[in-house]
């Protein structure tokens, strides 16, 4: 499935960094753009949203799902 989630604490290279690597980590995460410029991630996975939102907190960011 593909989701969007908007990650308005998402300000830096490291943000973005930090991000990439809990998702591609958790081996669950099939394709990942980062955008740091509009503070969105675009993802697909298999995981539900909240799955992904957990996902998010582990790696230290507030995430909330674009519908």
């Amino acid at each position: 499935m593909k989701y969007t989630f908007g990650v308005p604490d998402m300000s830096c290279n490291h943000c973005k960094m930090r991000i990439e690597k809990t998702m591609n980590d958790s081996g669950k995460v099939k394709s990942l753009n980062v955008d740091l410029q509009s503070k969105k991630v675009s993802l697909e996975s298999d995981l539900t949203e909240n799955d992904l939102i957990k996902l998010f907190d582990d790696a230290g960011y507030d995430a909330s799902a674009e519908k």
